[in-house]
């Protein structure tokens, strides 16, 4: 019975976001339009052309060695994607406009490229006592990432750029505190 679980957490998980962002048409009918604005975007950026994309590429090239553009296309979908959903969410709720959607979305896009990477340099520089898992375990399956195509330095400064172009791009949108900003840098400088 476990390893039946194993194999299906990801899509109960999944399933269970939808139910939950479902229940908005009910706490807030008159919102029904931006609610199902957001829906879509979140159905998009989880399935076939976000997160389960990606993680379909990610696990046929498992193995074997790609290039930059295979791996870039593997993290915009697999964890981009989710950043990009949860920003542009937020954004459509509250009102944006078409154009500050889009910015979101550029902004979410960067960070969770910075994201993957920063992930990548973990799985080499930290232990499996701070990280919380395997470390290595990019290596031991075979995979490509920023450190094998580029070495951690080259890695470390491609994280720091797309951080600081993401955190360009938020300071076009007034805000009354610096919250987003320390938010993405936190996601971004972790140590686990």
């Amino acid at each position: 019975m476990e390893r039946i679980w194993e194999s299906l957490r990801g899509d109960a998980l999944l399933n269970y976001a939808f139910e939950t962002a479902c229940k908005a048409f009910e706490q807030f009918p008159e919102e029904s339009l931006r609610i199902g604005q957001a829906l879509r975007v979140l159905a998009r950026k989880a399935g076939i052309y976000g997160m389960i994309g990606g993680q379909v590429v990610d696990v046929k090239e498992s193995g074997h060695q790609i290039d930059e553009e295979v791996l870039d296309f593997i993290f915009r979908l697999k964890t981009g994607a989710l950043i990009e959903s949860a920003m542009m969410i937020g954004a459509i709720l509250a009102g944006a406009s078409k154009e500050d959607v889009k910015s979101m979305q550029k902004v979410a896009g960067k960070i969770g490229m910075a994201f993957q990477i920063q992930d990548d340099i973990l799985d080499v520089t930290s232990t499996t006592e701070q990280l919380g898992k395997p470390v290595h375990s990019d290596e031991k399956n075979e995979k490509t990432t920023y450190v094998t195509l580029k070495g951690i330095e080259q890695a470390h400064k491609e994280v720091e750029r797309m951080t600081e172009e993401a955190i360009d791009e938020l300071k076009k949108f007034p805000a009354g505190d610096d919250f987003l900003e320390q938010l993405l840098k936190s996601l971004v400088y972790r140590e686990k």
